[in-house]
């Protein structure tokens, strides 16, 4: 059944594709200059509308969890308003969201059951609390994800490498989350090589979908599994969380809005100084590169992390390894780049 599935949605990505070229549809021209980073020229932001109908096929027709769906639409409606500038409104995104992701996390009782830490899990044991704080995680990964959507590349390298070493390392996944993952990630795959050769970008609606969702995936494998520790998952989802929270307080410190887009995350910095350095005019050479640079890292820090994932302190100390790193690396990178501009 997943054979041929998967022949009529190469067959449907085929003909998207084809039509969105041919009618001028879903494109981003990249007038805002955080866009540029990814790609200069007009992209189509097909990334959420190829990665759905898998969502929509699993959890609809294999294994009938409808209300995942609808939310998993809603999610991503929100990233597709914000592509066809229909929605430009941060502060109503992030309205939206909170909201959407509430009630899905009460509907389903989706919670984190356990931190290991007493005072914490006290707090947790309020129902309302765990959901206001479940939304809170998940809102985090979901924009965080959006930030590090910066490179063409970057967040589906991400997700790859983070999805094979689950695959590889967790031998208590079922069989049906095993082939269901297989598959999953032979479509990013798929997604990464259009993205990389400038075909398609993730956009808003991607980034958000495959994010939310990853969020929740590993939320609720935690919760069927509360042998292993609840920080492994944190180091999992590190990158794109911590980037979030960064730019805000960076911001913050600047009394820039937090919320407004800028070019100083820390993979533009690094694009930048190796664009720089190794004098490259070719932009995807240089998106590669950079990808490749700090997937390579966090590569190295989940295969690491799997070791440990029944022991929280070790796992609690490779996230604030992993912190100290970003902060020297972002400090380093931004007085280079500096010197390079002026």
């Amino acid at each position: 059944m997943h054979i041929n599935f998967f022949l009529y949605y190469f067959i449907f990505g085929i003909i998207l594709i084809l039509l969105t070229r041919k009618m001028n549809l879903f494109i981003d021209y990249k007038i805002e200059k955080h866009k540029r980073y990814a790609s200069k020229s007009k992209s189509y932001f097909l990334g959420g509308l190829l990665l759905l109908p898998y969502f929509y096929y699993y959890f609809g027709l294999v294994k009938n969890e409808y209300l995942l769906i609808i939310f998993l639409s809603l999610i991503f409606l929100i990233g597709f308003l914000s592509d066809t500038k229909i929605l430009n409104s941060v502060s109503i995104r992030f309205f939206l969201q909170a909201i959407f992701i509430l009630i899905f996390v009460q509907s389903i009782n989706l919670e984190i059951k356990s931190t290991k830490i007493i005072f914490i899990d006290n707090f947790l044991s309020n129902p309302y609390l765990n959901s206001f704080f479940v939304t809170f995680c998940l809102m985090i990964l979901t924009n965080g994800g959006n930030f590090i959507d910066g490179l063409n590349g970057l967040l589906l390298k991400y997700y790859i490498t983070l999805g094979l070493v689950i695959l590889l390392s967790f031998d208590f996944l079922n069989f049906q989350d095993l082939i269901f993952f297989k598959y999953l990630l032979l479509i990013l795959v798929v997604l990464l090589l259009l993205n990389l050769t400038g075909i398609i970008y993730m956009g808003d609606s991607g980034a958000y979908l495959l994010s939310f969702f990853m969020g929740y995936f590993l939320i609720n494998l935690y919760s069927d599994n509360l042998f292993i520790s609840p920080y492994i998952i944190i180091v999992f989802f590190w990158y794109p969380c911590f980037e979030l929270l960064f730019s805000m307080i960076r911001r913050r410190f600047k009394n820039d809005r937090t919320y407004m887009p800028d070019t100083k995350h820390l993979h533009q910095l690094l694009h930048d100084f190796i664009k720089n350095k190794f004098r490259l005019n070719n932009e995807k050479l240089s998106h590669i590169y950079t990808s490749i640079t700090i997937n390579s890292y966090n590569l190295i820090i989940f295969l690491i992390s799997v070791n440990f994932i029944y022991y929280s302190e070790i796992c609690v100390l490779i996230l604030i390894i992993n912190i100290i790193v970003y902060l020297f690396t972002y400090r380093s990178l931004s007085l280079k780049v500096k010197k390079i501009k002026f």
